[in-house]
């Protein structure tokens, strides 16, 4: 089965040793080789309070992953969005309630191995189509196209103080 995106690692396993800059910039190459961070969008993103700030310019294991989540945020959603969700939790993060952050880290990675499923499953039944090719951007672009729109609607009823975002169903 071919890993179309490599997992996130548990947050027990990223380590809490205060790294430097350049540390963060090497340790999430590892993850997002293609889409890397740079010094100036991990301070950009500081100073537009989307992570909180550095300790004495160490960053913790939270840091790393709010940049994480951030990454994974950014291949869908625009940086206002994504401040409007991550942002309250960086703010809680930073007051010493780490709570909030881990327990969506952690539902994160629970979820991710079905969401690669999901998207494998979709590539086999698109090799179906006459034109391979064609065919698997198509059901790739039909699958983000439904997944963007039910994000989409789940952060608005979440802007709105619904605590229960609820999926409508397709015909």
């Amino acid at each position: 089965m071919k890993q179309y995106a490599i997992p996130l690692p548990p947050a027990q396993e990223i380590p809490d040793i205060g790294f430097y800059m350049d540390q963060v910039i090497t340790y999430m190459e590892r993850y997002y080789p293609e889409k890397p961070l740079t010094k100036t969008m991990i301070n950009n993103y500081t100073k537009d309070r989307i992570i909180y700030p550095s300790i004495k310019k160490k960053y913790s294991r939270e840091h790393l992953m709010l940049l994480l989540l951030l990454q994974v945020l950014k291949t869908t959603l625009p940086l206002p969005k994504i401040k409007d969700l991550l942002g309250p939790i960086s703010l809680e993060t930073e007051k010493g309630n780490t709570q909030p952050l881990h327990q969506l880290y952690t539902n994160y990675i629970e979820l991710s191995p079905s969401i690669m499923k999901l998207a494998e499953e979709t590539a086999q039944k698109a090799k179906g189509f006459g034109d391979f090719e064609l065919g698997l951007p198509l059901v790739y672009s039909t699958l983000s196209g439904f997944l963007a729109q039910h994000a989409s609607q789940s952060i608005h009823l979440l802007e709105s103080g619904d605590p229960q975002p609820k999926l409508k169903k397709t015909k």
